[in-house]
Parts: structure tokens; C-alpha cells; sequence
């Protein structure tokens, strides 16, 4: 059994890291005709769309959704089917709130984000849209069903990609074509989403409190830890819109998404290296802890030098396959590069901390950087321009790396500097 349970679970991760390469590669492909026929400036409005249904996410959801995660192995099918009934009661709350105060400061939100009005109020339903689709995806990884959900995203991911192209290269609609292209595709599978609840009867429209209660005290106290996340992700792109112009955010976020290989990779990496750490850490001993630094170790340098090697490499490809519009955008993919390796560290070592479910210290740890992150961004950009917001989310990267570093050895000591000291 235990033979059985454990190649299940290899065979799931693998897929699971297949499918989630695939789904990121896709937009990454097909950069090189996107960047010929949309403008930094069309980029830089499509990247705040993006942005702001990100926050939107986390006021809408308040996290609530991860609670039926944890619910679905501990409270019974038809209990189940209430708590998200319930959960989604409370996005239906949260969602009436979120457009009241959208249509009370809509002229200033439209100034701020420098996004036409229709699409501040298109962003929200798109965003609830998205939420059903995550529960699904929740649901079937819960069931232990990665075929399913692997196919769901990537068909997604490839209907949204081929009606962007078909919209903005067959109509020369724009920035406007992507964000139709996302808008519909959030509506048809948000929609096959729901339908999927109700026909396999996921659904109890009952009201209960206590199910209520339970999801907020769930969700609401890792909202600071969600903000710190957006903040990592967004705030740059809006003060990027706001200080200078939506051609510096669209050249902001082509630079990201040719460095984000690096994060395609350490996402794949960390989903095969969690379950094999989590299962070392259960009675690890000295000679084993040192064997896994020496792992870290080795998973740093390697980071450290995909690092080095896209930062050379990162110019040759921005002039060989994307626009020349774009060509400004090489002048950040060395910031970007080791940006994300420095996140890719983190997020090794953020999984010591998750070992030991002391969450509560890694939210205040990364919520104080993220308000750190606030301030640096607006110092920098105002003084460095466009590759100040770069240089800010490479250092915040670096920083994180390291705070993390230090709260995972105080929570689960590891024998880091012994490594050092013996390798003299």
C-alpha cells in the first residue's frame, strides 16, 4: 500500500509539474508575435488589467477559498457541499461591496490605473468568474485528480492565447483584443466551473454561520500575507502607470515575462522537492540535515548561474524574437534574472517554515517587506525611472531570501554555516 500510495503521488506531482510548465510556456511562446503587433503602451494596459483583478482576488476572496482545501478532508461530503456554498455566499457579499465602492470613486480609480471605466467594472466580474474556476481546480487536486485539472488549464490557457491572436492579429483590435480574449474566457470556463459544481454535486445552497464563520476566521488573517504577495507582483506596474507613462509598465512587463523562465523552473522544482523534504524532515537527523543543505546549497548555485546565464543570453533574445518596440526592455532582464532566482532560493526555504505550520510568523515577515517593497519602488522609480522598479524588485527578492532564510533556521535549525565551515 505504502508502494502504491507513493507512486500515486510521484505520478500526480509529475503531472502536475508537466501541466503547470506547459501553461506558462504558452503566453511565453507566443511573445514574439504579440510583440509585433501590440505596443509597450498596449502591454503596459493589458499588465494593470492584469494587476488589478490580482488585488481584486484578494478583497473579493478573502482567501477563503483555501479553507476548502483543508475542509475537504476533514468534514463530510455533504457538509462539504455547504461550507462551499457558504464560501461562495460570502464572495457574493464581498463582490456587492467591492462594486458599491467602485461605482462611488470609479473616476478615480479609472485616473489612477489609467484604465477605461468599463473595464474597471468588466475587471470584477471577471475576477468572481476566475474564483469559480479556482474552486474547481481546488476540488480536483483535493481528489487526487491532476488529468482533469491539467487539461482544464491548458485548454483555458490555449483558448485564451488563440482568441488574443485571433483578435489582435486577424482584427488589429489591440490591448482591447486581449482583454476581450481574457474577459471570454474567464466567462466560459467560470461558467463550466459552475456548472461543474452542480453536476457533481458540490453545491447545498444552505446558509450555516458556523460554516461562515469558519471560512473568515480562515481566510481573513492571510490577507496580510496575500497583499505582500500582490505587492511583490503589482505595486510596481501602478506606480510605473502613475509616474511615468503605460508604454514603461508594457516594457516592465515584457522584461518579467522573459526572465520568468527562471520562475517556471523553481515552480516545477519546488513541486517535486517539497514532498521528498516534507518526508525527509519527519525524522531527520544531523547527517540527513547536512545532506539537505548541501542540497540547498547546490540548488543556489544552480539559481545563481541560469541567473548569469539569461542576463548574457536575455539581449540576443529580446533582438532576435521580440519587437523592435520592445528592444528597451533587455536593459532589465539582468535585474529580473536574479530577482526571480533569489525568489526561486525563497521559495525553498519558505517550505522549512511551512513544515513547521508557524504561518503566522512567515505573514508577519512578509507583509513588513512588502511595505518596505511600497516605499522603495516610488524612491526608486522616481530617481531611476523604469529600471528603478526593476532594481526595487530585485533587491526586495534578495532581502526576502534572506529574512525567510533566517525565520526557517530559527523555526527548523539546519546545519547551514557547518556546511560552509566543513566544505574549507
Amino acid at each position: 500500500m505504502i508502494n502504491f500510495l507513493r507512486s500515486r503521488f510521484f505520478k500526480n506531482a509529475s503531472i502536475y509539474t508537466v501541466s503547470d510548465i506547459i501553461n506558462k510556456l504558452v503566453p511565453f511562446i507566443l511573445l514574439p508575435v504579440l510583440t509585433r503587433y501590440l505596443s509597450p503602451a498596449d502591454y503596459g494596459i493589458i499588465s494593470i488589467f492584469a494587476v488589478f483583478t490580482s488585488i481584486l482576488g484578494v478583497f473579493i476572496s478573502l482567501e477563503t477559498h483555501g479553507a476548502i482545501s483543508v475542509k475537504f478532508f476533514k468534514i463530510s461530503r455533504e457538509q462539504l457541499k455547504i461550507y462551499i456554498a457558504n464560501v461562495l455566499l460570502i464572495v457574493a457579499v464581498t463582490t456587492s461591496i467591492v462594486l458599491l465602492i467602485i461605482i462611488i470613486f470609479h473616476s478615480f480609480i479609472t485616473e489612477l490605473l489609467a484604465l477605461p471605466t468599463e473595464w474597471v467594472f468588466i475587471g470584477v466580474f471577471v475576477t468572481v468568474l476566475i474564483f469559480f474556476t479556482t474552486i474547481n481546480l481546488i476540488l480536483w487536486q483535493s481528489e487526487h485528480r491532476p488529468i482533469p485539472l491539467g487539461i482544464y488549464q491548458i485548454s483555458e490557457s490555449v483558448f485564451n492565447l488563440s482568441l488574443s491572436l485571433v483578435l489582435i492579429v486577424g482584427f488589429g483590435m489591440g490591448w482591447r483584443g486581449r482583454l476581450i480574449a481574457t474577459s471570454v474566457a474567464a466567462l466560459l470556463f467560470g461558467f463550466l466551473s459552475f456548472t461543474l459544481l452542480f453536476k457533481r454535486n458540490y453545491l447545498n445552497l444552505k446558509l450555516s454561520k458556523p460554516y461562515l464563520k469558519d471560512a473568515l476566521q480562515f481566510g481573513v488573517p492571510l490577507l496580510p500575507h496575500a497583499l505582500s504577495t500582490w505587492v511583490r507582483t503589482g505595486i510596481d506596474r501602478v506606480f510605473l502607470t502613475m509616474l511615468i507613462s503605460s508604454t514603461a509598465t508594457g516594457l516592465y512587463t515584457v522584461g518579467f515575462q522573459i526572465a520568468s523562465v527562471i520562475m517556471v523552473i523553481t515552480t516545477a522544482f519546488n513541486k517535486a522537492y517539497t514532498p521528498f523534504l516534507f518526508e525527509k524532515l519527519k525524522d531527520v537527523t544531523l547527517p540527513q540535515k547536512k545532506i539537505l543543505v548541501k542540497y540547498g546549497y547546490l540548488y543556489f548555485l544552480g539559481l545563481l548561474l541560469l541567473a548569469t546565464g539569461l542576463s548574457l543570453t536575455g539581449p540576443y533574445i529580446v533582438g532576435l524574437f521580440l519587437g523592435k518596440d520592445f528592444i528597451e526592455s533587455q536593459e532589465y532582464i539582468t535585474w529580473f534574472a536574479f530577482g526571480f532566482a533569489f525568489y526561486g532560493m525563497y521559495s525553498m526555504l519558505v517550505n522549512y517554515i511551512f513544515y513547521t505550520q508557524k504561518t503566522i510568523y512567515l505573514s508577519y515577515v512578509t507583509f513588513s517587506i512588502g511595505l518596505l517593497h511600497v516605499g522603495l519602488s516610488y524612491l526608486f522609480i522616481n530617481y531611476n525611472g523604469t529600471i528603478g522598479a526593476v532594481q526595487a524588485t530585485a533587491i526586495i527578492s534578495f532581502i526576502t531570501f534572506i529574512a525567510v532564510w533566517w525565520l526557517s533556521n530559527k523555526l527548523l535549525p539546519m546545519p547551514w554555516f557547518y556546511s560552509i565551515r566543513s566544505a574549507k
